[in-house]
């Protein structure tokens, strides 16, 4: 049901679209470690600086994981940035009302589950545009967070909070949330039916339906996954920070696509991997780190992404109707 088409087979090895996307994308994250080492020879390889790299972006490799089916399946969804400050937020609450760690985390990644479910939901049975629903339910998640912690950020938080954001053995849960989420992602997407599911809506939705797959539980299930990851990182950066952020994640939402388009997905529905997503987001990580050694100024960081994504719709283009092996 995914509509790529092989473009090598030699010798019983088959090279798809998503794979010469995949390895063109490898390839410019191997170059851009090179640069990295060259400029900061001393640093760049260094063990905290690798650390540094997964951990800054746990986030949006844990998000984009579940953003890359919704891509898949032919929507956009741009609430992860609401969703994420409001588990954030309800998450911090919960547990200075008393409610355990752990139990606050999980009615915190529930409740952005349900969010998204709505959002999925209501795309799918009234056929609205995934662009302005999703966007809504941004603003929406994003002003529940607001108004729970007054516009700015919950203190005073229990001291095992910092339980599920915590280092062990010199390994930060984070990254070790997000390869999980990737694996998870992964099979979700290429070893069972409901990835193929996603895959037929995304290609075409009218041939999906003409063979039985609903496309409102299929489409209600990828944002309920989306929302539920968006809250469970607002859930880990609230015990890393030890406060909860009702401004964090400006820009998920964007950082997401960003990653999942540069990783081969295409944002008209039907084609995508989750590792391309993954090697997308390592390098728009090493791309920043390297900006940051340099002493570039933020400013300067979203002239350069801008043009990434740009570039990377472009290769995406090259690939899928250029390259005929």
């Amino acid at each position: 049901m995914n509509k790529e088409k092989t473009l090598t087979q030699k010798k019983g090895l088959k090279m798809t679209s998503d794979g010469v996307q995949n390895l063109t994308i490898f390839l410019i994250f191997v170059v851009a470690c090179i640069i990295g080492f060259i400029l900061q020879p001393d640093l760049f390889f260094g063990y905290t600086n690798i650390l540094n790299i997964f951990v800054n972006s746990s986030s949006i490799i844990m998000v984009g994981a579940a953003v890359t089916l919704v891509l898949i399946s032919g929507n956009l969804d741009l609430s992860v940035g609401g969703v994420g400050a409001m588990g954030a937020v309800l998450f911090g609450l919960m547990t200075i009302a008393g409610v355990p760690v752990l139990v606050a985390a999980v009615l915190a990644v529930l409740i952005g589950g349900g969010f998204g479910f709505l959002s999925g939901y209501s795309i799918a049975k009234f056929k609205l545009p995934s662009f302005i629903i999703s966007l809504a339910f941004s603003y929406i998640c994003r002003g529940v967070a607001l108004i729970g912690a007054g516009g700015a950020v919950v203190f005073n938080l229990p001291q095992d909070i910092g339980i599920i954001g915590q280092t062990i053995g010199g390994v930060p849960m984070p990254m070790v949330y997000a390869l999980i989420a990737v694996v998870i992602f992964m099979i979700i997407q290429g070893k069972t039916t409901f990835g193929s599911k996603v895959y037929a809506v995304g290609s075409n939705i009218t041939n999906a339906k003409l063979s039985g797959i609903n496309d409102k539980k299929v489409i209600s299930r990828v944002f309920m996954g989306s929302g539920m990851m968006a809250a469970f990182a607002g859930v880990v950066l609230t015990s890393r920070l030890a406060a909860a952020d009702s401004g964090i994640f400006p820009s998920l939402e964007s950082d997401c696509i960003i990653v999942a388009v540069l990783g081969g997905t295409d944002i008209n529905g039907g084609r995508g991997t989750v590792l391309g997503m993954l090697i997308g987001a390592l390098f728009i990580a090493v791309l920043g780190n390297i900006m940051n050694m340099q002493g570039m100024t933020e400013y300067i960081q979203n002239v350069v992404r801008g043009v990434v994504l740009i570039l990377a719709i472009l290769m995406n283009n090259i690939i899928r109707n250029r390259i005929k092996v």
